[in-house]
Order: structure tokens, then C-alpha cells, then sequence
């Protein structure tokens, strides 16, 4: 049944490889079994769950901020270490709400899952990131777990709910993150069982009967690697003139700093050898670090573009960011008066990001 699931899952992804270039926005690897888990400390219960007009599950419930969450925030999150009550709630509440949303028709059943986990493109890109895995809903039961967990973690409960309600027994958990030193992939190891500490507040872990795979992120994937590619050549002239520089969000921790780097130096060989290009850099941009941190990225970032000018090079900008609507406001900001053009999508948006999906699907399955 697997066999004949995958390759069905095959077909279904040239079609979904097509929408999901119109998408706007968008280390563990085993298996675990979850029933003899302790979920003495579960919060999902404590919420009446609604499902919207939409299908959106919780779409409606409020983030959980009482004194003693936010108080783990302030020790475990740099950004929030001088916060008040007021200004922590603030920022939850710009952060959009987490719900879970259900993504196969009705009439889908069957004993492999999908969930997908996700920090959220907003309401409309949210839209288009369903829209764009429906192929795979149309397969397996399919739902997203849309939000941060810094502070709840029953968005990720209900998505799981749904798929056992639909007969999943075995179910592929994909995390949307661009690589395994994001803080949001640890936050969701923990509320998996695969981590001992939360990475942010200390919320609920999950619970269900079903077997878990945890997928590991695309990070240096050669399919992003050729996302890359693309979106560089999208914006090219003369690629063996030209000096790429791939920007990414980046972690807030040194070590961690360190690794993604290393990915990115992968991705960037990868890009030169097979795009032409001239040069290819990564750099992170710690964008959650301390201000001081931050700014000494940028300075580095702005260092390659006006070194790869001296040189007479023109320069391009691409990001491995998931989503087209995240910092690259930010980013033109931090190149301003700098002479480079730049490819604001976010790997979500290209054909290789589904295929990605697929695969890494049809693997933890195997």
C-alpha cells in the first residue's frame, strides 16, 4: 500500500509543483511512537475548539500569555529580555493567530498523515500555501499547524486530532523552516518529544497514538540550491560577471550562527559551479540577535556587495527565506544606496519546493 501511496504522491506532484510557484509567501530523523509519552502537562484542553467557514481549526483561539510564560520568554529570548507584560502580549498578538487548518477533502481517509508545520505567510499567503499542498491532501489526509509555539502548542495538537480522526495511524510531520539551527525547528522538537527543553516557553507537548516521523528541514537540499539558482538567473544579465550573495534570516546563537553558515557556504558552491556565476557568498543576518549582533552582519553583508563592486562585478541578492514577506523589507533597508539588484522571493514560491515536500515525504514513508 505504501509503495502504490508513493507513487501515486510522484504523479500528483508535477501538478503541485506548478501551484506552488504562485505562492506568494510562504536533526531529528526517526520514527517515534508517542503512546507511553508523559502529557502531564498538556494545554490543548483547556480551549473550546471552533472551525471557521474556511476549515480553520482554533482559527479564533488567543495565545496563552500568563505571568509565568512570559517570564520564561524574557530568560530564554534576547529580544524579549526587556519587554513588559504589555509589549510580549504585543507581539504575540502581531504575530497572527496559530490554528490548524485542514487541508484534504472531506472524502480522504487513510493510515498515512501529513502534517505540516509552519510559522504562517499571513492570512493570504496562508491561503496560497494550502492551496499549493493540496495535491499531496489529495493523497494522504493533510493538515497544516500554522504559528510560532512560543506560547501554546495546541494549534499543533488539533492538526494532529484531526488526521487520526481521519484514520492516520503513521503520520509525516514536516517542518516549513529554511534549515535545523532555526529556533522555531527546536521549539517544535520539544512539543514532539524530541528535545528535553522548550526552546521557548514550556507549552504543552503532543499526544497521540499515531507514529511519528519528524522530517528534517530542506537546509542545504541541492534542491534549494537550484531554487537559488533560478531566482538569481530570473534577475541576471551575464552570470560570469556577476557576484551572488544569498541572504539568509539566520539564528541568534554563535554556535548555531556557525552551522548555518556552513550551509550556506554548501549552497553557494552549488549555486556557483551550476549557475556561472562569478562568486557566490552567504551570509546571515541574525536577524532576532541583539542589535549589535545584527548590525555587524549587515555591515558584513554590505562589505560583499561593495567589495564585488570594486571589482566590477554586478550584484545579486537572493534569499533562502521561506516566505516572500518576512525581512526582505528589512533587507533593502539594510542595502540602501548600495548598487545591487535583488530577487525578493522565498523558496516556497518555486516548483522544487514542492518536490522537496514530496520526497521527503515519500522517504519518511519508505
Amino acid at each position: 500500500m505504501k509503495k502504490f501511496c508513493c507513487a501515486i504522491l510522484a504523479a500528483f506532484l508535477v501538478s503541485a509543483a506548478v501551484q506552488a510557484a504562485d505562492a506568494d509567501e510562504h536533526a531529528g530523523h526517526q520514527a517515534m511512537d508517542h503512546s507511553n509519552m508523559d502529557h502531564s502537562n498538556m494545554d490543548h484542553s483547556a480551549h473550546a475548539v471552533t472551525t471557521d467557514s474556511e476549515g480553520r481549526i482554533g482559527y479564533d483561539m488567543k495565545h496563552q500569555m500568563d505571568a509565568a510564560l512570559m517570564k520564561e520568554l524574557r530568560e530564554k529570548v534576547s529580544l524579549y529580555a526587556d519587554y513588559s507584560d504589555a509589549q510580549i502580549a504585543l507581539s504575540m498578538d502581531q504575530m497572527g493567530p496559530e490554528y490548524a487548518w485542514y487541508v484534504s477533502p472531506p472524502e480522504v481517509r487513510g493510515g498515512e498523515g501529513v502534517l505540516i508545520l509552519m510559522h504562517g505567510f499571513r492570512e493570504q499567503g496562508d491561503r496560497m500555501f494550502k492551496k499549493s499542498v493540496e495535491p499531496i491532501g489529495n493523497i494522504f489526509p493533510t493538515a497544516m499547524g500554522v504559528g510560532m509555539a512560543m506560547m501554546m502548542s495546541s494549534h499543533i495538537q488539533n492538526g494532529l486530532d484531526a488526521l487520526t480522526a481521519k484514520g492516520a495511524k503513521e503520520i509525516v510531520v514536516v517542518p516549513v523552516v529554511s534549515s535545523a539551527t532555526n529556533e522555531l525547528y527546536r521549539q517544535w522538537q520539544y512539543i514532539f518529544g524530541q528535545k528535553d527543553e522548550a526552546e521557548y516557553a514550556t507549552v504543552g507537548r503532543v499526544k497521540t497514538d499515531a507514529k511519528l516521523h519528524f522530517a528534517p528541514p530542506p537546509g542545504g537540499d541541492p534542491l534549494v540550491a537550484e531554487i537559488l539558482i533560478d531566482h538569481a538567473l530570473e534577475v541576471s544579465t551575464d552570470p560570469a560577471n556577476e557576484v551572488v550573495v544569498i541572504a539568509s534570516h539566520g539564528p541568534t546563537g554563535a554556535e548555531d550562527n556557525a552551522q548555518e553558515m556552513a550551509v550556506l557556504a554548501k549552497l553557494a558552491k552549488i549555486v556557483k559551479e551550476d549557475g556561472g556565476f562569478s562568486a557566490v557568498y552567504g551570509q546571515t543576518l541574525q536577524d532576532d540577535a541583539p542589535p549589535a549582533i545584527r548590525e555587524a552582519n549587515v555591515q558584513k553583508l554590505r562589505g560583499l556587495v561593495e567589495s564585488a563592486k570594486k571589482d566590477g562585478k554586478k550584484v545579486l541578492v537572493v534569499t533562502n527565506l521561506i516566505g516572500a514577506r518576512t525581512i526582505q523589507a528589512k533587507l533593502r533597508s539594510d542595502l540602501k544606496d548600495l548598487d545591487y539588484t535583488f530577487s525578493a522571493k522565498g523558496i516556497s514560491q518555486h516548483a522544487n519546493f514542492m518536490k522537496w515536500m514530496g520526497e521527503t515525504i515519500r522517504e519518511e514513508l519508505q
